[in-house]
């Protein structure tokens, strides 16, 4: 295994955890990359092998491999003691669950909305509510939020990796949220349905009235990405899951795609409008890499 340069792994660094590798970066600003092009490819992949893939223990051997350094590469000592790395992570979904919860939040505290997405998950998924790590956004006017939930023996584990290589875990989580956020300012009706393709899933979340309404996930299979038809089919579909118990209706929601380049036309035959968002098209054949750059 070929060595870690001090360049690369520095003060903090930004990792993307998929299903079949790991992509580990320096963490940089916006600005700072926008002047310095070269640190887009000042990034390593770590393969899992093939029997560890969409396994938890493959996860972390990866990371070990990753966290590896000779002695002589060792980050220096300050005050007598080594100097930690920090590190922001960003997981593929296919690692956690998601869900949007709608109702009135607005008297609630941070630990008793904590609580009720702990009980969403543990209830929809069979799961006990002690085995998961949750996260929640409300949405501004508190009648709905996004969360997201996490297993706890994947998140300690990660840790406990990180901090056997002196990497403090700063910042973990999923990729949706990230691409969300990043997605939002793209919305322009007000009833939309932001579609997310992404390794092996296609994810989608319903905006209602300006309001979130519903997620739901469809599987992605190979080749699957390529088929305008099978999108535009399994669109539909998460469509009727995410409308349920809402008045939006297909024919007059707008459609903003997101992650893949393909013919729009059987999807505009479908929802009121179709916006393709190409600008990440490469995301689902390098997944990692595409996660790495949320993780930055």
């Amino acid at each position: 295994m070929s060595r870690w340069s001090n360049d690369l792994f520095g003060e903090c660094i930004g990792i993307g955890v998929g299903t079949r590798e790991v992509a580990v970066g320096q963490r940089v600003s916006r600005w700072k990359r926008s002047r310095n092009a070269a640190s887009e490819n000042n990034s390593r992949i770590v393969a899992m092998s093939h029997e560890q893939c969409y396994t938890e223990n493959g996860v972390f051997d990866a990371l070990r491999a990753a966290f590896e350094a000779e002695p002589d590469e060792a980050a220096p000592i300050e005050n007598g003691r080594s100097r930690s790395h920090a590190a922001h992570i960003v997981l593929d979904d296919f690692w956690g669950n998601h869900a949007v919860l709608r109702g009135d939040f607005r008297a609630l505290r941070a630990r008793e909305i904590d609580e009720v997405a702990h009980a969403h998950f543990a209830d929809t998924y069979g799961v006990d509510a002690q085995a998961i790590c949750v996260r929640v956004c409300v949405q501004r006017g508190g009648r709905a939020a996004f969360a997201s939930a996490l297993p706890r023996t994947l998140v300690d584990g990660i840790r406990d990796v990180g901090a056997s290589a002196g990497v403090d875990v700063r910042a973990l989580k999923l990729c949706l949220p990230e691409m969300l956020n990043r997605s939002l300012d793209t919305t322009q009706q007000p009833d939309t349905m932001l579609l997310f393709a992404a390794d092996a899933l296609l994810q989608a979340v319903l905006i209602e009235a300006g309001r979130w309404a519903g997620y739901d996930a469809q599987r992605l299979f190979p080749h699957d990405a390529r088929d305008p038809q099978r999108i535009a089919v399994l669109a539909e579909q998460a469509f009727e899951h995410c409308a349920e118990r809402t008045a939006a209706k297909r024919e007059t929601c707008a459609l903003a795609l997101h992650g893949i380049d393909i013919d729009p036309a059987p999807l505009e035959a479908r929802f009121a409008s179709v916006t393709v968002h190409a600008s990440s098209a490469s995301s689902v054949d390098n997944a990692a890499r595409s996660l790495l750059e949320y993780a930055r």
